[in-house]
């Protein structure tokens, strides 16, 4: 397995012939002349959830306060990278281009970073949502999130035999903890350094998106139904079907 920073020199030695990553190792190989991108996960599915703030429940048990700080700082930097129209995405570009950090050249990162794409030497298009990281409630740990992961974990065999739409629940309630999320933003508004309006209404949050139509494929995606979603495929596990 070739890790990102090196996918671009490894794909110009001729070991590979193209590679999936993040940026921003495709805009590397643009600025390299040595490929294209051929789609954007934002052209896959628009907003989708990327990265993902894990811990294990003995470490978040031993160190509660610990965890609720960290993610009480992570919402902070994502607010940050999304506040004024993405006004602070210039700095944190320099900041991300340093050495300790990811290290590639600030032009690079920028291309992606400051809300336009290329798709190669040239072709440069705005796209001001393709790096989110607060807006849209992006922060917030959905169970609808998690449990399409689940979905495509049963449709490609990860999961070999049927569950119930209880069960994808289940399981993402193990691991999505808006409750922890919620106790980590209330605290930011006590210190009052963001505001309620900034998030969603814990009143009435029941940790799903509404039915999400922003596919490439055009299929909507329903968290309550999984089981319903995977049986719109042609291709892939679904029903009873067992490996």
């Amino acid at each position: 397995m070739t890790p990102p920073p090196q996918m671009p020199a490894t794909m110009e030695a001729g070991t590979i012939k193209g590679y999936c990553v993040g940026e921003p190792w495709n805009q590397q190989a643009v600025f390299k002349g040595i490929g294209v991108p051929v789609v954007t996960d934002y052209e896959i599915w628009k907003n989708n959830p990327e990265k993902v703030f894990g811990v294990s429940k003995s470490w978040a048990e031993k160190y509660p306060n610990t965890h609720i700080r960290v993610i009480k700082a992570m919402i902070r930097a994502a607010h940050w990278l999304d506040a004024n129209n993405n006004a602070n995405r210039v700095e944190a570009v320099k900041i991300l281009a340093k050495s300790e950090y990811v290290g590639a050249d600030a032009e690079v990162i920028a291309n992606s970073m400051t809300g336009t794409f290329e798709y190669e030497k040239g072709d440069k298009r705005d796209v001001p949502d393709f790096n989110v990281f607060f807006r849209y409630n992006a922060t917030y740990p959905y169970y609808s999130d998690a449990i399409w992961y689940l979905t495509q974990m049963r449709r490609w065999g990860q999961i070999p035999q049927q569950q119930t739409d209880q069960w994808y629940m289940d399981v993402a309630r193990q691991v999505y903890r808006p409750d922890i999320y919620q106790q980590a933003v209330n605290a930011l508004l006590e210190d009052g350094v963001l505001n309620a309006a900034d998030f969603p209404d814990f009143n009435v949050e029941d940790g799903f998106r509404s039915p999400q139509t922003h596919f490439i494929d055009g299929i909507t995606y329903d968290g309550k139904q999984p089981n319903a979603y995977l049986k719109q495929f042609a291709i892939g596990l679904k029903d009873d079907h067992a490996i």
